[in-house]
């Protein structure tokens, strides 16, 4: 004869209620913490796209007004504004739109004249010259991410300096 235990009881397979909710209360807690890494990755992406979109038009606008300044027949160097006239007696008009943040340019020749944006996030531009030569500072800023971009040319022929 076998031996019967009276405080035997069958136990019942699964997981019960408290553990259900504790599991259920983890997952939950690791899939928020894993969306707000989402998110803040994802934030920090658009902005380093934004400050490499914003350094690279700067460089190319440097590059490309001081190639015009080297061409020159004339300019007018401020320290706000850089007014030139080229050798096909085009007129351009360099200048800080400050309420944008932006670097434009105006062509003067057309009628009416018309003005592009060459770089956005423009915090500060100003040109100078040594009466040889015209150098330019734009900085740009990005989410508190600044960037000093500059460059300088001497004119092949005569600039007016103010």
């Amino acid at each position: 004869m076998r031996p019967v235990h009276l405080l035997a009881k069958s136990r019942a397979r699964g997981m019960g209620l408290v553990e259900v909710l504790m599991s259920l209360a983890i997952s939950a807690l690791v899939l928020t913490g894993v969306a707000a890494a989402f998110v803040a990755s994802s934030r920090t992406v658009e902005i380093n796209e934004q400050f490499f979109r914003a350094s690279q038009a700067a460089r190319v606008s440097v590059n490309q007004i001081m190639t015009e300044a080297r061409r020159c027949q004339s300019g007018v160097v401020s320290t706000t504004s850089l007014e030139l006239t080229l050798h096909s007696g085009e007129k351009r008009t360099y200048a800080l739109d400050s309420t944008n943040h932006a670097l434009l340019m105006t062509l003067e020749s057309l009628t009416p004249p018309e003005t592009y944006t060459l770089a956005r996030n423009v915090s500060s531009l100003t040109f100078a010259t040594d009466n040889k030569t015209i150098s330019m500072t734009i900085t740009v800023d990005v989410n508190g991410n600044q960037l000093l971009v500059n460059g300088s040319a001497m004119p092949r022929r005569t600039v007016v300096y103010k």
